[in-house]
């Protein structure tokens, strides 16, 4: 049979063999075992939209032939080969009016990607565009080409709220060409825009930068898609992705 001095002996040597203490009193010995450790939890990624977006008119240069002198005016954005400057200088100029959507493509996947929001997908918004379409046509006889417009003015809080998401991503494009200039080989895309990123709840626009990028030997597509990462470090410095 043990004493109580062997059995207290053994507490000890098992409370030093796990970390435990001893607490002395003149009443008796008391062995202390320690807690176990809180679980470490992660937040969860806010859940995000990225709408499509909208372009500024472009402006279109032409020269006199009579006075020689450059003239300007804007005009909606199509899918075409424009020209400007004259002689060496000459630039034969490409317009993709889809740019808003692929800038809008290449930013939500490099969001979703980078674990930065969790993302509603392109083809999900594609449909809640559909549903907003056929009740403008309805309601308002609206043409394809004055839907296509009057989506890309929907209030991004509102569109937020009916798809469930805790922010929403905005842009504008201000300019976005490819140049092709006289020399064999020599192109380079520009692109000016603007990134906003709306959280759903308060209202309140928590994100606005202008991004303004030059790409020598660059396509649109690469171009944008080398912006939309530094996109996703910025939101990550401005403390908004939680």
């Amino acid at each position: 049979m043990k004493t109580t001095f062997q059995i207290c002996a053994a507490a000890m040597v098992f409370a030093c063999a796990f970390g435990g203490g001893i607490v002395n009193s003149s009443a008796e010995t008391t062995v202390v075992y320690p807690s176990a450790p809180a679980p470490v939890t992660c937040a969860a990624p806010q859940s995000a939209v990225v709408l499509d977006f909208s372009i500024s008119p472009r402006v279109s240069e032409s020269r006199n032939c009579c006075t020689r002198r450059l003239g300007y005016t804007e005009k909606e954005v199509k899918t075409e080969k424009d020209s400007r400057g004259w002689w060496f200088g000459h630039q034969d100029i490409y317009i993709n009016s889809n740019v808003g959507r692929i800038a809008a493509d290449l930013i939500s996947d490099q969001l979703r990607d980078a674990g930065i929001y969790k993302i509603t997908s392109r083809g999900n918004l594609k449909y809640y565009y559909a549903d907003k379409k056929d009740i403008l046509r309805d309601k308002l006889k609206m043409t394809d080409d004055q839907l296509k417009k009057a989506i890309l003015l929907l209030d991004p809080v509102q569109v937020g709220k009916e798809l469930g998401v805790d922010k929403v991503v905005v842009g504008h494009i201000c300019d976005s060409e490819l140049r092709k200039a006289v020399a064999p080989g020599s192109f380079a895309s520009v692109a000016s825009f603007n990134v906003a990123v709306f959280d759903v709840k308060s209202g309140q626009m928590v994100f606005d930068k202008c991004y303004s990028k030059f790409g020598n030997h660059e396509t649109q597509y690469f171009l944008y898609e080398k912006v939309a990462k530094q996109v996703s470090a910025d939101l990550v410095a401005a403390g908004v992705t939680r």
